[in-house]
């Protein structure tokens, strides 16, 4: 697919420029105890067809369907914390993204633990602005967010571990960095690169 050359792009960060990682932590940040109990309630997500790779004698258009039917119903779950018209587009974003037509046969479908810390980090980021949807060949989503010359990388990982991955424009030097992350520290993580320029609708 060509949003693999997304992660390819950026596997050279560690090399090229600071790195900055973080492990996880007991904190979970400033989100509300409404939407951390909402968020517990799927945590760990329980097994369906588009969680598991036993896909027994189905056909890819058959694993894509129920794919996209099992991650609109977990969205369903937390769409109080979406603007409607936010995630009536999201929904668009994932029937492109899981079409037959644009699909590697070779790939499998993202799995419900990498879209269940996907919708956990949209939660707790509420970027105003859509990221750009992809994904890798072992399953997990990817959302990316570019401005001008600037891009923001974000492979959804399960068990809510974000690996993340930058390129941006800082007091006019290039700098490049990456990480992996638990997502309730990923705001915390990238506020030294100023991620409005990535999240922000443009004016």
């Amino acid at each position: 697919m060509s949003t693999i050359q997304v992660i390819r792009e950026h596997q050279d960060a560690e090399q090229i420029g600071r790195v900055w990682v973080s492990t996880p932590s007991a904190g979970v940040g400033t989100a509300s105890e409404a939407i951390k109990e909402r968020l517990q309630t799927f945590i760990e997500p329980t097994p369906t067809f588009a969680g598991t790779r036993s896909t027994g004698s189905k056909s890819l258009e058959e694993q894509l369907y129920d794919t996209r039917a099992t991650f609109k119903v977990r969205t369903a779950t937390v769409a109080m914390h979406l603007d409607r018209e936010w995630h009536s587009q999201l929904f668009h974003q994932m029937d492109s993204l899981l079409s037959l037509e644009d699909w590697e046969p070779d790939d499998p479908p993202p799995s419900i633990g990498s879209f269940s810390t996907f919708l956990r980090m949209l939660i707790l980021l509420r970027p105003p602005r859509r990221p750009g949807l992809g994904a890798t060949q072992d399953g997990n989503l990817i959302a990316t967010w570019t401005t001008g010359d600037d891009r923001l990388t974000i492979e959804c990982l399960s068990r809510d571990i974000a690996r993340w991955y930058l390129a941006a424009t800082i007091d006019g030097e290039r700098e490049r960095a990456a990480g992996i992350t638990p997502i309730q520290r990923l705001a915390i993580v990238l506020q030294p690169y100023a991620p409005e320029r990535w999240f922000q609708n443009a004016t």
